[in-house]
């Protein structure tokens, strides 16, 4: 099997949609499709990505590494949260970005 159906693989054992998958990278529905069809090959950014919201590795994907047991995520495991993220417009990441840096801040804060 080549990245192409390694890819295919691992996202139909996750239950996401070509178009979830895209929506999450902030790709169309037809570069994605590409990848899946061998017609294209994404950059190591967008890799480390699909390996995130896949719930599996890049040598997985790449062939690197045996046959992993790829599955669907729990539900509080954050993979849905990255589709949604993925879904949204550059203000609204921005927004979200910056809350969680609120949040996060907060947090340390009251550790002291």
């Amino acid at each position: 099997m080549g990245f192409s159906e390694q890819l295919k693989k691992a996202r139909v054992s996750m239950g996401y949609t070509q178009q979830q998958v895209a929506d999450a990278l902030g790709l169309t529905a037809s570069t994605y499709c590409g990848y899946e069809t061998g017609k294209r090959q994404p950059d190591v950014a967008k890799l480390k990505q699909l390996a995130r919201i896949l719930n599996t590795t890049g040598s997985f994907l790449l062939e690197t590494e045996p046959v992993q047991n790829t599955c669907r995520p729990d539900p509080g495991s954050g993979n849905d949260l990255m589709v949604s993220y993925g879904r949204l417009n550059e203000r609204s990441k921005k927004a979200v970005d910056d809350l969680v840096a609120l949040l996060l801040d907060l947090q340390e804060k009251s550790k002291e």
